[in-house]
Formats: C-alpha cells, structure tokens, sequence
C-alpha cells in the first residue's frame, strides 16, 4: 500500500511532523510503576498509544476514534498546514488509519519509528549516536524533519504530539501565525498555556512562572506574581539552529515526576550557570519567563521563545493512566467523568 503523496513545496508551505512514537514494554513498565508511586493512578497503557480509542457520541451515534485521528483531523483540515509527516508504527498506522487518510488531498506520508536516521541528516546535524538513538524521541524527531520539505529549505516545521484530542484547528493557527513572526529570530517557539488556579481539569501543577513578556492573557496571579502555565503539544522550531543531541536530556526530564528527576534539573541548570534556580523558584519564587527561555536557549545552543498564549483544553494530552482516560473523554463529551469502577483485586 502506498500512503505517499508529496506535493512540490511552496513558499508559505508548512510541515507538519505529527510524533507518534512508541516505547518498549521494558520503558512502559517502569513508567507505569513511577504513576503508581509518585501519582497514586493506574497505568492502563499496554498497547501502542496512539492508536487507543475514544468513544464519543455524535448526533447519537457512539463513534470510537484513536487518539491520533482527533489531531490528524485538525492538521488535514487546516489550510495553514501543507504537508504531514506522521512518525510512527507504520504497520499499525496504515491497518488502522489507511481509509481515513485516503479521504484527503492533502500530501502525508508514514515514516517508521524503527527505520534508521538518515545519513544526510546525521551529518547535517551532527548526531552522536549514543545520545540519539534512531528510535528514541530526538530520533524520531530527526527523521520526521528530514522527511518533510521543510527540511530541504531548511526552515522551521510544526511538530506535535499524537495524544492531545482537544487541541483545536484554531489554537493550531493562532499559534502558527504568532509563531511565524518569531522565527527569523528563534530556533524554537514554545506555546505556554495559561493555567489559572493551582491545578488544572486532570489534577496536574502548573508551572508557576512571572509573565514578563507582552503577551498578558490575565490578570491572575498568585502572591509572588507570577502565573501557572503548561506546555501544549505544538512546537514550531528549526532542527539546523539546536544541538540536536540534546532534545532526549530534556524530553526525558520534561516532566517532573519525582525528587531525583527535579534534582538532575537543578543539577543540569547549574551546570548551565544558574546556581540558584532551585531558590529562585521555589524560595524567592520569582523565577521568569525569560529567564526560562534563557537557561533553555543555552541548553539547546540556540534561541527559545516561549509565547504565553489560552486554550487549557489544548493541554491534556494523553499519557495512559484511566484517570485521563476517562477526564478526557468526559471532555471530549461534554459530560462528567464516570468514576472508575471499583477494584476487584485482593
């Protein structure tokens, strides 16, 4: 079966890498044990991720999706975006997905998560090998790009997650058209979703940051100042202006789960030359924004943006727990979340 469909490449066009990736039961089984120590929920996730099913209700009739296909639709359906570069299970991919994805125009294509990172692209990017293995995240990251058209011209491409259903076709564009001004100027432009309050829909922190950027979507603030925010799933960045090697290190860390891996963090920051980020954010708790992109712009070699920005609906992505699973299908149907029935183990 052949899903590839590239067009000739425009000079507004944008990529789309959409990361589907998948971890080895090994990886999956430790991770279920740290939700279960450090978060008190049960990991439900055995399968592979993106292809596990939401049941929602249209016009009364029940319809079960996987939770790639909710932002797939987006991409498909946006007229800002040319080109989708879907990296992935391929096999599962193209048995679950083929149907829906022949009913577009617009050019896609599959890369397999376990094909090797192109030569060229090692190259260009100066991989080392044992900090970006071919089917790790950066890896897949890498391969994505080097698939896309962008990575002929060598500009910016939309990356986003496979797990996040709510993410709206306008908080796409409306982060892609703040985005495209920044990116004469920056490797990287991060959405930073406001959050107000001390915790969100599913239960999770904000980052507590001072908003000291001209986007100021709120008059919210806690008594240091400073206001909550998360990532969404979306990036616009340039894989030619970072240290690729890096993006594992952070990815790995991107969510602090436990002390040890928020003290790896301190570590990390330190090393950058902020020795006091600890104190700064949780004693004097007047860590900012820029100083944020900053410490993130020197451990990547390259200039990050972090644009605050609304849509918390965009935030709750899918990590497998059934805490989440039933939250964001709650969600999806505009109805309350069924408690979880109760355990019948000893």
């Amino acid at each position: 079966m052949n899903l590839i469909y590239l067009l000739p490449y425009g000079d507004k066009m944008v990529s789309a890498i959409l990361l589907a990736g998948y971890n080895n039961k090994r990886t999956v089984k430790k991770y279920s044990r740290i939700v279960a120590e450090h978060y008190g929920e049960k990991f439900i996730e055995t399968e592979y991720k993106p292809l596990r099913e939401f049941k929602i209700v249209k016009d009364g009739h029940v319809i079960n999706k996987p939770v790639i296909q909710f932002i797939l639709e987006k991409l498909f359906d946006s007229d800002l975006i040319d080109e989708i570069v879907i990296v992935g299970h391929k096999m599962l991919l193209e048995q679950r997905l083929s149907k829906f994805l022949r009913k577009f125009d617009k050019p896609f294509r599959i890369e397999n998560q376990n094909s090797k990172i192109p030569h060229h692209a090692i190259e260009r990017f100066g991989v080392i090998p044992k900090k970006v293995k071919h089917n790790s995240f950066a890896g897949n990251v890498i391969k994505g790009y080097a698939a896309s058209a962008a990575y002929n011209d060598r500009k910016h491409a939309l990356f986003v997650a496979s797990d996040s259903p709510l993410t709206t076709k306008e908080f796409i564009e409306d982060f892609l058209h703040i985005a495209q001004d920044y990116q004469h100027d920056s490797a990287a432009i991060f959405p930073a979703v406001l959050i107000e309050g001390d915790q969100d829909k599913l239960g999770r922190r904000p980052l507590k940051l001072i908003n000291d950027t001209t986007y100021q979507g709120s008059n919210i603030k806690d008594e240091s100042g400073r206001q909550g925010f998360r990532f969404s799933p979306l990036v616009f960045a340039n894989p030619n202006l970072i240290n690729v090697n890096n993006i594992n290190t952070a990815y790995n860390l991107r969510k602090s789960l436990n002390p040890k891996v928020q003290m790896e963090l301190f570590r990390i920051t330190h090393n950058l030359g902020y020795p006091n980020v600890y104190t700064k954010y949780f004693i004097r708790k007047d860590l900012s924004i820029k100083e944020f992109e900053n410490i993130i712009s020197q451990f990547f070699h390259g200039k990050f943006a972090i644009i605050p920005t609304i849509g918390e609906d965009s935030t709750y992505d899918y990590d497998g727990t059934d805490a989440e699973y039933r939250e964001i299908t709650a969600m999806l149907n505009n109805t309350q979340a069924v408690p979880p029935h109760p355990s019948t183990d000893s």
